[in-house]
């Protein structure tokens, strides 16, 4: 099983995480490269699809932070350590003379070089340390080393950001970025997998849906019919209560997503929902009950969540939904434009890839998701393909005899 990992970083950084897996067949890298930590926000919007997400560093994540809230995959980023300030200060001791009192540093804990100070015994002053911010500019951490170093208090200038590092070089300041040492890299990368993995483990447990009539309408089984597909379910019918089964992951999806709590608002005070997970149907449905009695106690329009462990989730919704029917971002405008496919259909095919666990899929899925023809679906598939928004990436054996279905992969931006 091959897991993609998203790595948004800077250059050098995406270079050496490419050559610390050059060899692996377990892993993919997508990499995504930034000239400056700001310009994260703005890569999450090119993220094709993917099983999770790893930064480069704690401030690219920082900046990036309000475009990952509708993103249903793991997102992790570096966090520096003691090790990686320890590794560079030896890596400048090993080529000159090394004096803590004539250095800038900046980092995002000043224990980091507390720690490392008191574990030699140094009993120099520390060296000048400027802790970066979460809102700060790239151009403020720069002054804090180039002041430092015109006003001669300083030989050297030690930097966490990349960015930081250009721009002193440009002012010809002597300079050296904190090394990011390899063990470490492999290490986050290691754990992005371990995350991606267990998000597929969970996604994939079994989960019900319960579904309980307050006022007979006609538009309930509309209703059922219509969550059932947002859901990628069955359900069926006993005594006025529908029972919807599911998966976990089909449930957190449609947490984010907008048609569905469009859907959910549309039928205020006529049903009630719940949702229930566990390692059997059995244990589903028993959460499934628990999470229906707190809806009762509650007086608000609202559903409940219960997953394996026991955790109770919600209520939801806590913010309103709407569809997004037009188009803004650039690329997809040209998507469309070339395509010739309509907007709706463009947010569909997000929905649609944001949605599924595994990143392949037939003509027979899309169809399904999109609520028409399989025809209408090669037809779609088709445009997708000619103007290089899929690949064909393999085939699948059919159940029963006939040809093997073509497998397919998106290939443009979905968050």
């Amino acid at each position: 099983m091959i897991i993609k990992i998203a790595i948004i970083g800077p250059d050098e950084f995406c270079n050496r995480a490419e050559k610390i897996v050059a060899k692996r067949n377990d892993i993919e890298l997508d990499l995504y490269r930034y000239q400056e930590p700001k310009e994260s926000a703005q890569l999450i919007h090119e993220i094709q699809p993917c099983d999770v997400i790893l930064f480069s560093g704690s401030l690219s994540y920082l900046h990036a932070t309000d475009s990952l809230s509708n993103i249903s995959i793991p997102v992790l980023y570096m966090k520096q350590d003691e090790s990686a300030v320890a590794i560079t200060l030896l890596h400048i001791a090993l080529q000159n003379e090394l004096d803590f009192n004539k250095i800038s540093i900046d980092i995002r804990e000043k224990e980091h070089i507390d720690h490392i100070l008191k574990d030699l015994n140094e009993t120099t002053k520390s060296p000048f340390v400027h802790l970066l911010r979460e809102d700060e500019l790239i151009n403020e951490i720069t002054m804090f080393h180039k002041s430092l170093s015109q006003a001669g208090k300083t030989d050297l200038a030690i930097t966490s950001v990349h960015a930081v590092y250009e721009q002193l070089k440009l002012h010809n300041i002597p300079t050296q970025k904190i090394i990011d040492p390899e063990s470490a890299i492999l290490r986050n990368i290691e754990y992005a997998k371990h995350e991606a993995l267990l998000k597929r483990s969970n996604s994939a447990q079994t989960a019900v849906g319960l579904v309980t009539v307050l006022k007979k309408s006609s538009k309930v089984v509309e209703f059922v019919e219509n969550l059932t597909a947002l859901l990628r379910a069955q359900f069926s019918e006993l005594n006025g209560e529908y029972t919807i089964y599911t998966t976990m992951g089909n449930i957190e999806f449609a947490l984010t997503n907008s048609e569905f709590l469009a859907l959910f608002k549309s039928m205020q005070n006529e049903v009630q929902i719940a949702f229930g997970c566990g390692e059997s149907i059995m244990d589903a449905k028993e959460n499934a009950h628990f999470a229906l009695n707190f809806n009762k106690k509650s007086n608000d329009f609202s559903f409940y969540v219960l997953d394996s462990n026991k955790k109770l989730l919600g209520p939801f919704p806590h913010s309103d939904g709407s569809i997004q029917l037009k188009l803004h971002d650039p690329v997809l405008v040209e998507m469309a434009k070339k395509t010739t496919l309509s907007s709706a259909n463009i947010s569909k095919l997000m929905t649609f890839s944001q949605g599924r666990q595994s990143k392949q899929f037939t003509t027979n899925d899309l169809s399904l998701h999109l609520n028409v023809s399989r025809r209408t679906a090669e037809r779609t598939l088709k445009k997708l393909v000619e103007c290089d928004y899929a690949k064909i990436v393999g085939e699948e054996m059919a159940y029963r005899q006939g040809r093997p279905r073509s497998l397919y992969e998106l290939k443009f931006p979905i968050y």
